[in-house]
C-alpha cells in the first residue's frame, strides 16, 4: 500500500500586485491607520524635497555655471595640493598685479588678464579672466568690485563666482563700493559731462544722476547704502568751484549741496551715514548731510604725501615743518579727527584699519595702535610697493612679484617704543 501523504497546510499569503498604481491603492486604503499616515507623510516629504530642490536650484542657478564648477574644482585642488615653503607668501598666478585689496582671510588682486582669490601659501581659491587695460579692484565683506578705468566694464563676485557683469555705453572714471554690496561707478556720460549710477549685487542699476553743469570727481555710499555722497567741481570760466551733493538713493532726490569756495576737491570717503569726509587741494573737510562744511585740516596739496581709507577710517600724510619731523601723519575715526603724528621719515604709502595705521619708507614699515603707539617694525618690507592692514593687526605687504604677510611674531619684526 502506498504511503498516505500528509495534507497540507494552507498557507495565508497575500498577493502584493505588481502594479504600483495599486499598490499605493491598498496602502491608501489600508485599515490601519498607522500605515495611512505613514503614506501620507511620505508623499508629503517628496513633494517638499522636490519644490525645495526647485526654488534651491532656481535662487542658486549661478552655481551651476561653467565658472562656479571651475572655481569649486580649484578649491577642491587647491586643498588637495602640497603647499610647500612659505606658507605667509603669496606669488602672483602671472608674476605681476595691477591693483590688490585684503578679501576674507587673503587677496584679492588683479593684472590685465583676470582676476585672483588667493590665500597664503599662494592658494588660489578662484580665477575670473576679465582681459582689462587698467584694471582697479575694491573689496567689503562678501563681494569683490573689479572695473576697468577708462574702459566700459565691470565686475562683481563673491568668494565662489561672478555675481554680476556689466557692459557699459560709457567710460568708466572711477568707482567704489559699499559695505553690503551695492557698488557706484561714475561714467563720462554721452551729452552730459559726467553721471553716476548705483547698482545692486545682481548688477542691476537702482540710481543714476546725469549732470550736465557737474564733473564728478568722486562719489560713495554711506555705510548704510541709503545714501550717495558726490565729489563733484563746477567751472564758471577761470573759477572752480567744489560740490558735495548727498541723494537719497531709493528716491533720487537731493537731499543737501554743499559748495566749498576757492578749493579743488581731490577724492571723497564716507565713514559715518551723517558725514563725508572730503579731502581738497587745501585740507580736509567734513560735510555733514545737514549741508554744514568745516575744514578739519589745512594742507597744501603739493605737501600731502599719502593717503588711505579703509571701513570708517582714513590716514594723510603731509610734510612737517617741525623739528626733528620729516612728515606728520593724520587719522580720522569715528568722525574724530586725530594728529598730527611725527614721522622722521616720508611714508611711501600707508595702510589703516579698525586695528591701527602702518607706514612704508625706505627703511621698512612700521605699525601703529590706534592712538599711533609704535608697536613693531618690520626691515623685510623694503622695496614693497604698497602696504595693507587687517583688523586683527596682520599686515599684508605688497611687492613685485609677490605678497608677504608679516605680524608683531614674525623673524624680522622688532618691537619699539619710539621710532621717530
Amino acid at each position: 500500500m502506498r504511503e498516505q501523504q500528509p495534507p497540507r497546510t494552507k498557507q495565508n499569503i497575500v498577493r502584493f500586485p505588481s502594479s504600483r498604481r495599486e499598490r499605493k491603492r491598498l496602502l491608501r486604503e489600508n485599515k490601519d491607520p498607522r500605515v495611512r499616515v505613514t503614506v501620507l507623510l511620505r508623499a508629503v516629504c517628496g513633494w517638499l524635497l522636490v519644490v525645495c530642490t526647485f526654488l534651491f536650484l532656481l535662487s542658486n542657478y549661478r552655481l551651476l555655471s561653467p565658472a562656479s564648477i571651475r572655481s569649486v574644482v580649484e578649491y577642491a585642488i587647491a586643498g588637495l595640493r602640497q603647499h610647500e615653503g612659505d606658507i605667509t607668501s603669496i606669488y602672483y598666478e602671472n608674476g605681476t598685479f595691477a591693483d590688490a585689496a585684503l578679501f576674507e582671510a587673503g587677496l584679492a588682486y588683479v593684472d590685465n588678464d583676470s582676476l585672483f582669490l588667493a590665500r597664503p601659501g599662494s592658494m588660489t581659491t578662484m580665477r575670473q579672466t576679465l582681459g582689462y587695460s587698467n584694471p582697479v579692484v575694491e573689496t567689503c565683506d562678501d563681494y569683490v568690485l573689479v572695473y576697468d578705468r577708462g574702459g566700459m566694464n565691470a565686475v562683481l563676485t563673491n568668494a565662489a563666482a561672478l555675481v554680476a557683469e556689466l557692459e557699459l555705453g560709457s567710460a568708466i572714471i572711477t568707482g567704489s563700493l559699499g559695505q553690503d554690496g551695492r557698488f557706484v561707478l561714475v561714467t563720462d556720460e554721452p551729452g552730459y559731462r559726467t553721471a553716476v549710477a548705483v547698482y545692486d549685487t545682481t548688477g542691476k542699476e537702482v540710481f543714476k544722476y546725469r549732470s550736465s553743469e557737474y564733473y564728478i570727481l568722486s562719489a560713495c555710499l554711506s555705510p548704510d547704502e541709503k545714501t550717495l555722497a558726490v565729489l563733484a567741481f563746477q567751472q564758471d570760466g577761470v573759477a572752480l568751484t567744489t560740490h558735495v551733493q548727498f541723494y537719497d538713493v531709493s528716491s533720487g532726490s537731493l537731499d543737501a549741496d554743499v559748495s566749498l569756495e576757492d578749493t579743488l576737491g581731490m577724492t571723497l570717503c564716507y565713514p559715518e551715514n551723517g558725514t563725508a569726509v572730503v579731502l581738497c587741494d587745501d585740507g580736509l573737510y567734513m560735510i555733514s548731510r545737514s549741508g554744514e562744511a568745516n575744514q578739519v585740516l589745512t594742507a597744501a596739496s603739493t605737501d600731502m604725501i599719502a593717503f588711505a581709507t579703509q571701513g570708517d577710517v582714513l590716514a594723510l600724510a603731509t610734510r612737517s615743518y617741525t623739528s626733528g619731523a620729516r612728515s606728520d601723519v593724520y587719522t580720522v575715526r569715528g568722525g574724530t579727527l586725530s594728529g598730527p603724528y611725527p614721522l622722521a621719515e616720508e611714508p611711501s604709502a600707508l595702510a589703516v584699519s579698525a586695528y591701527g595705521t602702518a607706514a612704508l619708507s625706505s627703511s621698512g614699515v612700521t605699525v601703529y595702535d590706534k592712538n599711533f603707539t609704535p608697536l613693531w617694525h618690520n626691515t623685510e618690507a623694503i622695496g614693497a610697493r604698497r602696504v595693507l592692514l587687517t583688523d586683527d593687526g596682520t599686515l599684508c605687504v605688497l611687492y613685485t612679484k609677490n605678497a608677504r604677510l608679516f605680524t608683531a611674531r614674525s623673524e624680522h619684526s622688532e618691537e619699539v617704543t619710539d621710532v621717530n
